[in-house]
């Protein structure tokens, strides 16, 4: 029996239409949109205040010039140990006087010899005033031997012996007028000392006020220095603190007491210490933007051993993470799984379809990986990280991790 294969226009109609039909299914099917996926958990959360901070000697000690005078080269160099009020920090001489200009010569020079005229009256005063003595003396003399025979009166005596006494006090005025003289004489040739022909006497010698270690020697070669001017910095290194100014608004949030994690120090792993003090005196800083600020200096100490940060010394750069909120179990969810829409927090959910949902939450608590959820989803869910603007509510999504 033969088999008759029978075509016609609507079998093949019917075929054009079923594949025009799969192409437009095909063509209209929305594609599945890859996304980053996270899961709301279960865990400790912990609020920061993260700045950068710097570390200090607790008790630093700069030591400055007690006198005006030249500065011997400084022997000590960072590092080196001192003992208190022995150790020989820095010896400060009295300084050469300087160079003489021609009008200032010409002046003094005319000044001295102004002097030594003087020194010569003086001198002649002098030389005139003892003639006076011997003149008195001599008629004092006969006085008392014609009042000893009766030739004189008691009162011509008492007379004679008066100008002899004038006389014996005008020679030791004149002597001291030619005495200062002389000494002006001297003060005025001293004007022409220039140096390099003679230092002052006594060196002042500068000594270790407390027992440490040599941090910095802003004044290390021979040179002349104010009263006043910082010559070394002393401290101990095994005392160290650090300190970060927050800005105000911040800074109310922290007490002391609170938990620091210190961070990119340099170490393996980060340090742990505690607030010490949050000052009570705010001040006005300008950023490296020009915007001025109200900051507050925060002093951190360490509480791990001396060992475990043994590598930092004083003014060394690290971040600091001060907790200002913690709770050890809360409902938590990644921050980059939030958004906003008008006053409320949204996410993303992912259903059991694949499909992606759009849930309002409430947000307690804020770090900056973590916000605690007080509503709105349970541990387990998975959500999307940073949606594109091509997820939407009732979108097919794939999944790319959920951590």
């Amino acid at each position: 029996m033969a088999v008759r294969i029978v075509t016609g226009p609507r079998i093949i109609g019917a075929l054009i239409v079923l594949v025009l039909a799969a192409a437009l299914f095909f063509a209209m099917r929305t594609p599945k949109v890859d996304v980053d996926a996270g899961r709301v958990t279960r865990g400790p959360l912990a609020v920061t205040v993260n700045d950068l901070a710097e570390t200090r000697v607790r008790d630093l000690y700069m030591v400055a010039a007690p006198i005006t005078g030249e500065l011997l080269r400084v022997p000590l160099k960072p590092g080196a140990r001192v003992v208190a009020g022995e150790t020989l920090l820095a010896r400060i001489q009295p300084p050469e006087p300087g160079a003489i200009d021609a009008r200032t010569l010409a002046q003094i020079h005319a000044n001295i010899r102004a002097l030594e005229a003087q020194a010569a009256a003086a001198r002649a005063q002098a030389q005139e005033a003892v003639s006076a003595l011997d003149f008195a003396e001599r008629q004092l003399g006969r006085t008392v031997t014609l009042n000893e025979r009766g030739f004189l009166t008691q009162a011509a005596l008492d007379q004679a012996r008066s100008v002899h006494d004038r006389a014996r006090a005008a020679v030791r005025a004149a002597n001291g007028v030619e005495l200062a003289a002389r000494e002006s004489v001297r003060a005025a040739r001293a004007g022409l000392i220039t140096g390099g022909q003679t230092h002052g006497h006594g060196i002042t010698d500068v000594r270790a006020p407390v027992s440490g270690f040599v941090l910095t020697v802003p004044q290390e070669s021979e040179r002349v220095v104010t009263a006043g001017t910082p010559l070394l910095a002393i401290g101990d290194a095994d005392r160290l603190e650090m300190v970060t100014d927050l800005l105000s608004s911040d800074a109310v949030q922290v007490h002391p007491g609170a938990a620091v994690s210190i961070e990119d120090w340099g170490g393996e792993r980060p340090l742990h210490g505690r607030v010490r003090l949050v000052e009570p005196y705010g001040y006005l800083k300008v950023s490296a933007l020009g915007v001025e600020e109200q900051r507050v200096n925060v002093v951190i100490d360490f509480t791990d051993e001396r060992a475990a940060w043994a590598g930092l010394g004083h003014g060394f750069r690290a971040t600091v993470r001060i907790t200002t909120w913690s709770v050890a179990d809360a409902v938590r969810v990644p921050v980059g799984a939030l958004f906003r829409r008008g006053d409320a927090w949204h996410l993303f959910r992912i259903s059991k379809e694949g499909r992606a949902e759009e849930v309002e939450i409430r947000v307690g608590r804020m770090s900056d990986e973590w916000a605690q959820i007080l509503g709105g989803v349970s541990p387990g869910d998975i959500v999307i990280l940073h949606p594109s603007d091509k997820v939407a509510v009732g979108v097919r999504v794939r999944a790319r991790s959920a951590g």
